[in-house]
């Protein structure tokens, strides 16, 4: 009978303590705070109510040349208003979103009727993906100012963006009936079917745009995606194609064409495509996942640590990218250049506490678990989300729990450090409750 080898234990890593799930809600992007909930999202301006009286009051007597209280008031605020606007515009140009917000709010606050800031700020919540927020300013602007197509025509899209397709489809088909002409609400039609679902209207809502304008690069890209995914592969080439000739600065024709390739399991073709489209656009990060991606599929992972040295040499704010380039360097016994990718992260940005959590992972894999504890304890103090302090202090507690006798002490150190004055205020309040935890165990047993 052959020996059964003793089986080997391994205490819980941060980089295990990290599943994908609790990884990326933890380095979620903050959000923009909506602070708007009075303006319901419409399609149409309303018709206006005649049953309501317009006559107004009698107008107070007034001494001729003089302006009143209530005038002065007016131009008072109106003028505010438009200052904030006009800093609003600043904040904008120095990507601060939200101050921006904030300033384009005081100006609607003080003058109703201003015109564009809703849309401002609808584009700027359109940037951070928080599409229902973008829908109500831009229904908002369409309210004010009936006949701005533009502004319409972004609240069809964030419609569309937002899962409310039908409302989108709806809004964008009376665009087009109103200007048969207008490419770009054609354009954004064939989006909006796309996402409905219904991709045979979307190829002729396309199709119907490039009739009006055959130069369109962003339109062929979007056929070539509507048709891959009606399994019309080599029509959808073509199309990619034909917009990348068209832009040859924008790698997004290539990156999907390197999308289709790799569905197809095209791997050769796909990796050209993903490297074709970072040659155009070197911040395209999907294209540096799916180069790795193709690399992995080809065996030739080898290559990987390349293109992710490339990948945050160029984003060097992406902190998905440099945890997975972590990964892949310590997986392969490189805990070296884990750490030195870490510490770079922290360098370009030392304010983001999803960076100090990458550089607590690298610790970690050197086995330095104090240092670890010490970028962990920063990024807690960093991250700007409550739920990702929660899931940290989770994290950090899970650890411990998992911990060998031999780091009992770093780990109680920590305790000591960051939970046992707020355990022990929270004990001194009458009700309450000690929280979870050994350390806080330790505490109330005192």
């Amino acid at each position: 009978m052959l020996p059964c080898p003793p089986v080997k234990t391994r205490r819980l890593t941060l980089a295990a303590a990290f599943a994908a799930p609790l990884l990326a809600a933890l380095l979620a992007p903050a959000r923009v705070p909506v602070t708007r909930a009075d303006v319901p999202p419409i399609l149409l301006p309303p018709h206006r109510d005649t049953t309501v009286s317009i006559e107004s009051e009698p107008a107070p007597l007034l001494q001729p040349g003089r302006p009143g209280p209530a005038d002065a008031e007016r131009v008072s605020r109106e003028k505010f208003a438009r200052e904030q606007y006009e800093l609003g515009r600043a904040l904008e140009a120095q990507r601060v979103p939200a101050a921006a917000i904030a300033a384009y709010r005081n100006a609607v606050r003080n003058d109703p009727k201003l015109l564009d800031a809703h849309y401002r700020m609808g584009l700027l919540y359109t940037a951070v993906g928080q599409h229902r927020a973008a829908v109500s300013e831009y229904a908002a602007e369409v309210t004010l100012d009936p006949g701005n197509r533009v502004a319409a025509r972004a609240l069809g899209l964030a419609l569309a963006s937002d899962g409310d397709t039908a409302n989108a489809v709806r809004q964008l088909e009376l665009l087009t009936r109103r200007g048969a002409k207008d490419t770009a609400s054609w354009k954004a039609l064939g989006f909006a079917y796309g996402l409905a679902r219904r991709p045979a209207d979307s190829e002729r809502a396309l199709r119907h745009a490039l009739s009006l304008d055959a130069r369109d690069a962003g339109t062929w890209r979007d056929l070539g995606l509507v048709l891959s995914l009606l399994g019309r592969a080599p029509e959808a080439r073509e199309a990619y194609r034909r917009s990348a000739r068209l832009a040859p600065r924008d790698g997004s024709a290539s990156l999907n064409a390197g999308n289709l390739e790799a569905r197809e399991g095209r791997w050769p073709a796909a990796l050209a495509d993903y490297r074709e489209a970072v040659s155009r656009d070197s911040t395209l990060a999907p294209a540096y996942a799916g180069q790795i991606k193709a690399l992995v599929a080809l065996g030739r992972s080898g290559e990987v640590g390349a293109i992710y040295r490339r990948w945050l040499a160029v984003r060097p704010d992406s902190p998905e990218a440099r945890i997975e380039a972590i990964r892949y360097f310590s997986a392969r016994d490189r805990d070296d250049i884990a750490l030195e990718l870490a510490r770079d992260g922290v360098r370009a940005n030392p304010a983001s506490g999803e960076a100090h959590v990458a550089l607590g992972m690298a610790l970690d894999a050197t086995g330095d678990a104090a240092g670890m504890l010490t970028e962990l304890r920063r990024a807690e103090k960093l991250l700007r989300q409550p739920e990702q302090r929660d899931r940290l202090r989770a994290t950090i507690a899970s650890l411990r729990a998992q911990a060998p006798d031999s780091l009992r002490a770093v780990y109680t150190a920590d305790s000591l450090a960051h939970e046992v004055p707020g355990a022990a205020r929270r004990d001194a309040t009458p009700g309450t409750a000690p929280p979870g935890g050994a350390a806080a165990d330790s505490v109330s047993r005192r």
